[in-house]
This record gives structure tokens, C-alpha cells and sequence, in this order.
């Protein structure tokens, strides 16, 4: 296959020299060579394709285990086991496939007796099938199961800070259903052997999309639910749109563009601003447009315009969305080699290609544009909405007006408010000296407009609920007197630190409440548990006690930790694809030690600069020495929490700076 691939490139290199050349001697022979170059590359690949046949061989007996193991019915029925898939990607794809056959058993699936009694059959069926689809594979995983459901799943989201209440109530099934996929999303209150296993459907989306495809996901409550997954042929050879952008040039998969639109006064379509953002009017619907030199931060003394240009329309999943080009000036084949372990994490780069002219050319990545800009993950799947002191503005606003205390009623922004609840006294209470409360298995801590000892508990007690950085509070409030919509007119500065000042709003004296106050009470640590939440922990112990005393340590700092017991269990997770921003191990332990395993991750370029921490008894100097000699950052004793925390939270930062400083010195390295 790697000979054919340089065929294929000296092939395109002999047709651009004879391009512009007149020679009939020449471009007689090379048409032959042409044609005998496709056909060679088609049987090559022919020999490279294997039946997903050999996928689904293993997937009865994971069922069967299944069903023992969950004490349910379930039936595999399998369709399309001779579609034939690129061997490398038969690999790829069984763990995402093995994945989501879980869910369905686990999650989708009821119990025997539940079933009976919703008049389906005592036994639940989990279908797979596969099937050619315009250059791809389409694989969909389903089940006649429960459903999603859409509106724990919706609550969950908003307890997350995922969308706000506002945005909540306008979006569709399909897009609750898609925060599924949101990193560290789950509704289930804890994590099993069988579905969850600390992986969740963010990590199935990332394999699925480090190959160059998608996955989809349509649901009906009460009848199923359906994953498709769509896989490319092959990923060594590729159709693509070579365009350019201020002078620089880059390739464009060709299975994700729709047509290239281009803006001018006869074309009839239009760029225009909404809101600040970039739109195109496309016949009959409004896209989001990002022009590619803003989206590559590329150098160029050029101008960019809005209007007179190409606009080239693509679709990941189920969004469309546009990029701004100057020109598409080839479609060819072109063979894709993969980054370097050191750039493999530009998400907007799925590899290079070598053009006919000897030139290398970066291959663009649809998914990785599309979070770039925003378009897919980013609006997806938002984070948490983060409350700042209200700023007075000349337009109206919304104002919720409650009592709480005795004096002038009190004013809040309605667009900070995510819900307003009604809690019985029963259920909230004191704990470390404040009111909690318990919401979805989860604890959310009540702060009292009033002082705490002022504050009297009634049958029904209203509570405004604010998100921050993810999380949830609530401001605890006597009574809610109306919403309203007035232009705010600060006219008393604030004396106390809750109050930004006394306004009028419809004639009446208000004072306006300063949410950050409370939410400084309340969640003191939300911004940075918020910023802790974006990176994956992978601790490392081999005695059960240390790992439950210091994962729930890292989790309540806001991390996302998963455990391994040896380090031989750690380096399986890394070889089934799990992705890790630091890894703390503990340095003394059977079979291999944390040193070991340091050792064998600092030095493999797969893994290059991944910070290791080393846990000791003591951080003695001959810890340190050790430690550094097998590569790991720093090392810290077992018993001290403020210096593991720190010490974390200072090497992930630095680490991360310099991953975005790298990435945007590659990228104005590639555009040079």
C-alpha cells in the first residue's frame, strides 16, 4: 500500500509537469500509466478490505455475556457481515462498536418483567448493520429499548451549566439527545462494569472522529434508540478540494463538502452579520460562515473581504456550516500521511499530502474546524455560563423582583436565573455550618439572601438557582413579586458588598443584588473546578486505600479521574485510546514500578509530554532524583494534599499554555 501511494504521488507529479505542456508523445503513454496506476491502486486496496463479518464474529458472545451478567433477555441480529472495510479501520472501530452494544444492553434494553408489562416481547433485540453508503461505511448499532431519556437528560445538562434554562426549552430531541456526548456527561448515578467503566460517549465520538468519520444518534421514547456510525473506505487514499486562502494552500477532504457557493452580485446569495456572527442566505436556509485565515490565524499583508468570494459549504454530522476560501483551484486524489506524534493534537489538521509539485500541503479536518469555530462541539455543547456582575445597559432587561427581608424588595437579571424552584423545609439542610440540598443525587448548596441566622424555612421556600463554571447554587428568597422588563438606572451606588445599588424600576425603589456575592458564598471554588473540568486525570495505585482517598481528593478539586491498579492496567487504557492530561502514579509498586511506567510513557512519541506525577511516602531527594531520571515532572508525598493539588494544578496549566503556544507556531510555520 505505501508503494502504491508513492505511484499515486509520482503520478500526480508527472501530470502537472506535462499540464501546460503541448507534448502528444508524452501524455499518450502517461493516460496509459494513469490508468494503470488507478487499477493497480484499486486492486491493492481490494487486498486491504476484509467483511465486518470478521467484527461481528465476537459480538454474540459479548451479548451472551451480557444478558447473564444484567439477568436480561437479549437477541443479536447482525446485517451486512460482507460489507467489506479497510483491515486498519476493522480494528479501530471495535471498541467504539463494543462500547455501544453495552449502552444498548445496559442502558437501552429493560427488564424482562418491565417489558411484559409494556406489552413488548420478554426478550430485548440489539441490531448491527452494515451497509456501502457514497464512499463510506455506514454502520448503525439500535435497540427496542427504552429511549433517551430526553428530559433527565435535559436536566442534566442544565444542572451542568451545559445551556441555560432559556435555550433549553427551544431546542429539539435531537439536540438534548446530543449531550449525550458531551465530556464527562452521564445520567446514570454511577458508573458500572458493563456501560460506563469511566469511558464515556465523548471518547467514542473522539475514536469515531480520529478516523475521519461521524457519529449520529435518533431516539423515540418507548422504541429505541439508534447510533449510525459513518466510516470512510480507506485512510490512505482520499478525494480532496485543494483551495486557497491568502496565498496559502491546504486540502480538503471531499466526502464532507455539499458545493462551493460563490458571493457575488449574480449569484444571489449573500454574506451578512446576525449578532456579530457570520451567516450566508443559501437558498432557503441561514448557515454559520468563518472565514479560513481567521479560523488558521494566517499571516498575510491581504485584506480579507467579505463579499466577492467562495464559499465552500460542508456538513459534519448533522450541521452544516461554511468556510470562507479565496479559490478551489484542484480536485485530486491525494494520498494522506499522518501528522507527527508532535502535531497530532492541531484538531484543524487530519494529516499532510505531497502535491505533484513536491509541494506539502496540510490536509484539512471538517470535525476539528467545525470546534474550532463552534459550530458543532462548541454549540453543542456549551460550557457553563458564567455569571459577572450585571452591567447597566440602554435596552430593556428582564428583572425577576422577590422579597427577602424586611426593607425594599430586591432585583436579579433574569437571564442569570437558570430555574426557579419550590423546596420543601424537609428537604433542605445544614451541613458545615450552611443550607444544602439534595437535586438529582447531586448536593447543591442554598445561600440565604438574608443572613443565615435571620433565615426562617417554610413549607414551600422559593429558590432562584444560578449556574456558574458548571455548577449549580441557589439563592434562598421569601417570596417572588413579579417578573418585569425596565431599562436599569443605577441611581444609589452599593454600600454593602451583596448590592450593586438602589435603582427604580416601574416607580418602584429596588435594590439590585450582586449575583458574583453569592456565588463567591456559595461555590467559591466553581471557576477554577470549572477550569480543572476541561482535563482527565489517570491515578495509579496499587492499594485500593490510596486510590479512594485520592481520587475523591481530585474529583472534588474538579477533575475527571479515572483509577488503575497496577501499571500494567494503566497502559491498557492508553492502548485501547483513552486520552489523559496528566498521569500521577504511585512510584512503589508490583511488577512495575511508577518509575517503569513513567519511563515507558515519557519515552514513547505517542505520549510525548504528558506530565507524570510520582506519589511517595515522603518527596525525599532520592525521589526526586528517581522521578526525574524516568521523566515525571515532580513528586510529592502521599499525606500531602495542598502540595499535590498545587503541584497539579500549576504543571497542567504550563503544559497547556504551551500546547496552544506550539500549536500556533506550527500553523504559522505551515502557512510560511
Amino acid at each position: 500500500m505505501i508503494l502504491v501511494s508513492e505511484l499515486v504521488l509520482t503520478r500526480n507529479q508527472l501530470l502537472e509537469i506535462t499540464r501546460h505542456r503541448e507534448d502528444a508523445t508524452v501524455k499518450a503513454p502517461l493516460q496509459r500509466l494513469s490508468s494503470l496506476t488507478t487499477d493497480l491502486q484499486d486492486a491493492v486496496m481490494r487486498a486491504r478490505m476484509q467483511p465486518v463479518g470478521r467484527l461481528f464474529a465476537s459480538l454474540p458472545r459479548l451479548v451472551r455475556e451480557l444478558a447473564v451478567e444484567l439477568k436480561k433477555k437479549l437477541y443479536l441480529v447482525t446485517e451486512g457481515a460482507d460489507t467489506e472495510l479497510d483491515r486498519q479501520l476493522v480494528e479501530l472501530i471495535r471498541d467504539p462498536l463494543t462500547h455501544l452494544l453495552r449502552n444498548c444492553a445496559d442502558h437501552g434494553i429493560e427488564a424482562p418483567d418491565k417489558r411484559i408489562a409494556l406489552g413488548k416481547p420478554e426478550e430485548g433485540t440489539i441490531r448491527v448493520a452494515a451497509m456501502h453508503e457514497a464512499g463510506y461505511i455506514t454502520i448503525d448499532v439500535s435497540d427496542d429499548g427504552r429511549g433517551l431519556d430526553l428530559e433527565r437528560i435535559r436536566y442534566k445538562a442544565l444542572a451542568k451549566g451545559l445551556v441555560s434554562a432559556a435555550e433549553s426549552k427551544n431546542l429539539s430531541d435531537d439536540e438534548v439527545a446530543r449531550f449525550i456526548f458531551a465530556p464527562g456527561f452521564s445520567t446514570s448515578p454511577s458508573v458500572t462494569s458493563i456501560s460506563g467503566r469511566g469511558i464515556g460517549m465523548d471518547i467514542v465520538r473522539d475514536n469515531i472522529e480520529s478516523i475521519g468519520g461521524s457519529i449520529s444518534l435518533t431516539t423515540k421514547a418507548g422504541k429505541g434508540t439508534r447510533f449510525s456510525l459513518k466510516i470512510p473506505l480507506t485512510l490512505a487514499i482520499a478525494p480532496a478540494l485543494m483551495v486557497e486562502a491568502r496565498g496559502h494552500h491546504f486540502a480538503l477532504p471531499q466526502h464532507s463538502v455539499i458545493e462551493a457557493v460563490r458571493i457575488d452580485a449574480e449569484s444571489g446569495h449573500s454574506l451578512e452579520r446576525i449578532q456579530g456572527s457570520l451567516v450566508l442566505r443559501l437558498r432557503d436556509e441561514v448557515l454559520p460562515v468563518a472565514d479560513l485565515e481567521s479560523v488558521l490565524d494566517l499571516e498575510t499583508n491581504s485584506v480579507a473581504a467579505e463579499t466577492g468570494t467562495l464559499v465552500i459549504v460542508m456538513r459534519v454530522n448533522s450541521r452544516a456550516f461554511g468556510i470562507i476560501v479565496d479559490a478551489v483551484t484542484d480536485v485530486q486524489e491525494i494520498v494522506v500521511k499522518p501528522l507527527g506524534a508532535s502535531l497530532s493534537h492541531l484538531e484543524v489538521f487530519s494529516g499532510h499530502t505531497i502535491l505533484g509539485d513536491g509541494s506539502v500541503v496540510l490536509i484539512l479536518d471538517p470535525t476539528g474546524i467545525a470546534g474550532r469555530i463552534g459550530f458543532e462541539r462548541a454549540s453543542d455543547y456549551t460550557v457553563g455560563r458564567t455569571v459577572e456582575a450585571f452591567v447597566p445597559a440602554e435596552e430593556n432587561t428582564r428583572f425577576i423582583l422577590f422579597r427577602a427581608g424586611a426593607g425594599t424588595p430586591k432585583a436579579l437579571p433574569l437571564s442569570l436565573v437558570a430555574r426557579i424552584e419550590s423546596v420543601p423545609a424537609a428537604e433542605i439542610r445544614r451541613a458545615d455550618g450552611n443550607f444544602v440540598m439534595q437535586q438529582q443525587n447531586q448536593l447543591m448548596p442554598l445561600v440565604p439572601v438574608i443572613p443565615p441566622d435571620q433565615a426562617l424555612l417554610d413549607e414551600g421556600n422559593p429558590v432562584l438557582v444560578l449556574g456558574i463554571g458548571g455548577e449549580s447554587m441557589g439563592l434562598l428568597i421569601e417570596e417572588i413579586i413579579d417578573v418585569v422588563e425596565a431599562r436599569l438606572d443605577i441611581q444609589i451606588a452599593g454600600v454593602s458588598s451583596s448590592i450593586i445599588g438602589t435603582a427604580q424600576i416601574r416607580g418602584e425603589v429596588v435594590e439590585v443584588l450582586d449575583a458574583t456575592h453569592f456565588m463567591r458564598i456559595g461555590r467559591p471554588n466553581a471557576y477554577s473546578r470549572g477550569s480543572a473540568n476541561q482535563f482527565r486525570i489517570l491515578l495509579v495505585d496499587d492499594k485500593p486505600f490510596f486510590r479512594d482517598m485520592l481520587a475523591p481528593l481530585l474529583i472534588a478539586a474538579g477533575y475527571r479521574v479515572t483509577t488503575a491498579a497496577s501499571g500494567e492496567d494503566a497502559l491498557a487504557l492508553f492502548e485501547k485510546g483513552a486520552h489523559f492530561d496528566a498521569v500521577v502514579t504511585d512510584t512503589d509498586m508490583p511488577n512495575m514500578s511508577g518509575y517503569a511506567l513513567a519511563h515507558r510513557l515519557t519515552t514513547d512519541p505517542q505520549h510525548a509530554g504528558l506530565p507524570v506525577i510520582a506519589l511517595a511516602a515522603h518527596a525525599a531527594p532520592s525521589v526526586l532524583q528517581a522521578a526525574a531520571a524516568s521523566g515525571m515532572c515532580g513528586a510529592v508525598g502521599k499525606f500531602d494534599r495542598p502540595a499535590l493539588l498545587e503541584m497539579l494544578g500549576r504543571i497542567l496549566e504550563t503544559h497547556h499554555l504551551n500546547k496552544h503556544d506550539l500549536e500556533s507556531r506550527v500553523i504559522g510555520a505551515a502557512a510560511a
